[in-house]
């Protein structure tokens, strides 16, 4: 897939790299010639150009792309120039970094779907990790569902899922990795052993009570 990055400051490269690496051609584009020059090694293609002269995003024909990132977050008035040029030329999945709260209420007003604030959000992450940190990772599924993973506590070792789930029964099993095993089912005499990764779904308030739990050393 080709996809195109506006904007090379941390969080753009960061997002260029990665979705080379991912196996994607990537267009990275910034109107500074440094951190172009800087990025050209890592990319399938770096230019020098302006995003928010209309004629100078039509002639690199971003409307055939399969994903183009605004990471212009400092300077509004670029971010939004830019971004309305994309729309002109009828960019669909347009992704758009915002720096404020009022950024983002202008970028929705102009039809935007896709507006992520990196700051925020991953403040948000790393508070969430220092506030419960038996959990590794997380996805927000909407309505307040979310899906876990995390490490079994010590204290469930030598227990079943079932002691869990008769504490817990808002907290739904999705899988369980053992070594190189996956299950989405366990077995009957399955018990919780070191070094298992649990996946499990809820919602907050359950997902909540399951962490109290888990830090009072309970099941």
């Amino acid at each position: 897939m080709q996809f195109a990055i506006i904007g090379l400051g941390v969080f753009g490269i960061t997002c260029a790299k990665e979705l080379e690496k991912l196996g994607n051609q990537v267009l990275a584009i910034d109107i500074d010639e440094k951190l172009v020059d800087d990025i050209s090694e890592y990319v399938t293609r770096a230019v020098i150009a302006d995003a928010t002269d209309k004629d100078t995003i039509e002639e690199l024909d971003l409307a055939s792309f399969d994903g183009v990132l605004v990471s212009i977050g400092d300077n509004l008035e670029a971010s939004l120039l830019c971004t309305l040029n994309l729309l002109s030329l009828n960019v669909q999945n347009l992704w758009v970094k915002a720096k404020t709260d009022s950024h983002h209420q202008i970028l929705q007003s102009l039809g935007v779907n896709n507006i992520i604030h990196p700051e925020q959000d991953m403040g948000v992450r790393i508070a969430q990790k220092m506030n419960y940190p038996m959990v590794k990772q997380y996805m927000a599924l909407g309505d307040e569902q979310f899906l876990v993973r995390l490490d079994p506590p010590e204290q469930w070792r030598g227990h079943p899922w079932s002691d869990v789930q008769h504490s817990h029964p808002d907290i739904i099993f999705i899988m369980l990795k053992r070594n190189q095993q996956i299950f989405n089912q366990l077995p009957d005499g399955f018990f919780f052993q070191g070094g298992d990764k649990l996946v499990v779904g809820g919602d907050t308030q359950a997902l909540r009570r399951l962490a109290k739990a888990i830090r009072q050393t309970a099941i």
